[in-house]
């Protein structure tokens, strides 16, 4: 048995350990999906924004979403991933019914069509070079991914 100062000392040694690798592991978990594109808007300016991110969220809160863009193929609401994708071209707009057209470029050069839903916010959100970004998905013409990790 040890002396109550040595296993005082063990206890903090694990504790520190422990509260170390879990830092560890927030720190890296939360760069898992970043995701730098360069995004036309309807005035035909484009920019490169880092680390994007959509928010859906409405006005009870934040639906945050790294890991891709949320459309509608057919009846089914699909998460398309950014590391999956090329580009996102708008391709028309139903403002009565709250939908926009988009046509989808997978990084394998297959082209799929779909729908973005009007829900929430729907802002895109990131960091560009003057600071902040954040533009409705309505306001955008076209999304390029640059890099997706």
């Amino acid at each position: 048995m040890l002396p109550w100062f040595m296993s005082n000392r063990l206890h903090w040694s694990r504790m520190k350990r422990t509260l170390s690798l879990l830092l560890t592991f927030f720190v890296l978990a939360g760069s898992a999906y970043a995701t730098d594109v360069r995004i036309m808007d309807s005035a035909g300016v484009e920019i490169l924004v880092k680390d994007i991110n959509i928010d859906y969220g409405g006005l009870l809160g934040s639906d945050k979403d790294t890991e891709g863009i949320r459309v509608t193929i057919g009846d089914a609401m699909v998460t398309a991933k950014w590391a999956d994708i090329q580009s996102i071209t708008v391709t028309g707009r139903d403002a009565a019914a709250g939908r926009i057209m988009i046509e989808i470029v997978l990084k394998s050069g297959k082209a799929q069509a779909g729908q973005m839903m009007r829900k929430g916010r729907m802002k895109i959100v990131g960091q560009a070079e003057l600071g902040e970004y954040s533009i409705d998905l309505e306001k955008v013409k076209k999304i390029t991914v640059v890099s997706s990790k």
